[in-house]
């Protein structure tokens, strides 16, 4: 059910170039993200025809797979990120006034999700939101010191962790019925935020292990299989899914509502033990729809 290769191009030097020209333009990513905000930040390159082409490939790859991941970009404060993210058409999402970038750097002394060298889970974004964002869209700032055997990726297609359930054993059958039949609850940590109703609907998911776990707790559902039904999940996923690496500027855009994304173990270097080290670090934005 996996595809055969992975979904990736390496981005053409010439619209590097225009891409790189755009982003110099702004002095800061602050400056960009205010643009970003008003206007269409990919506006000046929609007369370049390798633009075009770029945008078209990179819609129809994420339509027919769920994600792509594209090589060749220079990290630059998520400028280029935003450039990019500005191919799906949709306003950006913001995670507080103004701002669209978030920073993540990994760190062995946080047990926060977005930040622990942990291992993660195969899950969408903005899962307990009314409306989640449609798009998300990753670039490696730092790779990490451990890589390759560190920080792998994989992002499953929603319609093959269907069918790889859908044709599994007992277990894998719970699992495909919690995800398309059940109404459940995601709950956030750190607030009182809750959303109710199928997982999987119309096409389209939201899903997020911790969500479910907090909310069971929060809610005291107490389902004694919550777990071994998330672990299927996990395998099925895994067994649909192709494992990469990006590299600094390397950039994965992601359907937030059709694929499940996920990110391994990190690892640290410390350059003077316990508070210098050297570690995995990226940017990230979300895309809404257009009429969100």
């Amino acid at each position: 059910m996996t595809g055969t290769c992975l979904p990736e191009i390496g981005l053409d030097p010439s619209l590097k170039a225009e891409i790189d020209s755009l982003a110099v333009t702004f002095a800061t990513v602050d400056a960009a993200e205010a643009v970003a905000l008003r206007s269409d930040i990919g506006a000046p390159l929609k007369t370049s025809r390798r633009w075009l082409t770029f945008c078209d490939i990179a819609r129809s790859t994420i339509e027919q797979r769920g994600y792509i991941v594209i090589r060749g970009l220079t990290p630059d404060e998520g400028r280029s990120l935003l450039i990019l993210g500005s191919a799906f058409g949709g306003p950006f999402d913001t995670y507080k006034p103004g701002r669209i970038v978030k920073r993540f750097r990994m760190s062995p002394w946080t047990t926060e999700l977005s930040h622990t060298t942990r291992t993660g889970d195969f899950h969408t974004d903005g899962n307990v939101s009314e409306t989640p964002p449609i798009w998300t869209a990753i670039q490696c700032e730092c790779e990490d010191p451990g890589a390759p055997e560190y920080a792998e990726q994989r992002v499953a297609f929603l319609p093959q962790v269907l069918a790889r359930l859908a044709s599994g054993n007992p277990a894998d059958g719970e699992a495909l019925t919690l995800l398309t039949e059940e109404v459940v609850a995601l709950a956030h940590e750190r607030n009182t935020a809750t959303w109710r109703g199928l997982l999987v609907q119309n096409g389209t998911i939201r899903y997020h292990p911790h969500s479910l776990r907090v909310a069971d707790s929060r809610l005291r559902v107490g389902r004694p299989n919550l777990d071994s039904i998330i672990a299927t999940i996990h395998r099925a996923s895994v067994d649909v899914s192709l494992p990469f690496h990006t590299r600094p500027g390397d950039t994965v855009l992601v359907s937030n509502l059709t694929a499940l994304h996920f990110r391994g173990a990190c690892s640290v270097r410390f350059t003077r033990f316990p508070s210098e080290f050297e570690s995995r670090s990226l940017y990230v934005l979300h895309v809404k729809g257009s009429g969100a």
